[in-house]
């Protein structure tokens, strides 16, 4: 049963599918002081922009030229700069709504989550390959790099690792094994 929650619970967050939080109708407070709520289609064309044409008729050099002539296809605030729009993947299919934008903040993400969890894997696996030799305090200061090395290939499989010691319970310490400073 608990397997099954996991899969289920696994595959509503890898598909955005987690229910909108809705307010209840009522009073609206600050009814006198304009909306804060920001949407996409306050957004224009930057080369549409008047605020942008006057920054982009101030570049001088043939990057800078360039580099407004790029940002010209993006979307431009009042402020005459380009923003990124990214779609809310809390609703439902929300991640398909808004395709083409995965590039900007999506991919990077999961690259940078990846990469930490691989730094993060490799050095607990460090940590737990010293304890089981004769001085590990040394190791923890002068780095065995072979052993290092062994550990740094292992963390690329830090997603299935993780899954497997999860499920064995070999993932957490046992609450025994745990000091506490200070009073219970």
């Amino acid at each position: 049963m608990r397997r099954l929650f996991s899969i289920i619970l696994s595959a509503f967050l890898l598909l955005g599918l987690a229910p909108i939080a809705k307010a209840a109708a009522g009073p609206a407070l600050n009814e006198d002081r304009p909306s804060t709520e920001f949407n996409a289609s306050g957004l224009t064309l930057c080369s549409e922009n008047s605020r942008f044409q006057e920054r982009a008729g101030g570049a001088s050099t043939p990057k800078d030229i360039a580099r407004f002539e790029r940002y010209s296809k993006a979307k431009c605030g009042d402020d005459g700069l380009p923003h990124l729009i990214i779609g809310a993947t809390i609703e439902p299919w929300g991640a398909w709504a808004n395709r083409g934008q995965e590039g900007n903040i999506l991919i990077p993400a999961h690259i940078f989550i990846y990469v930490a969890g691989i730094i993060g894997w490799s050095g607990r696996e460090y940590l737990r390959a010293t304890k089981q030799l004769k001085n590990p305090a040394d190791n923890e200061i002068f780095i065995d790099f072979a052993l290092a090395r062994k550990c740094l290939i292992k963390g690329a499989a830090w997603p299935v690792e993780a899954n497997k010691q999860g499920r064995s319970g070999d993932l957490r310490e046992k609450d025994e094994n745990i000091t506490l400073n200070g009073p219970r």
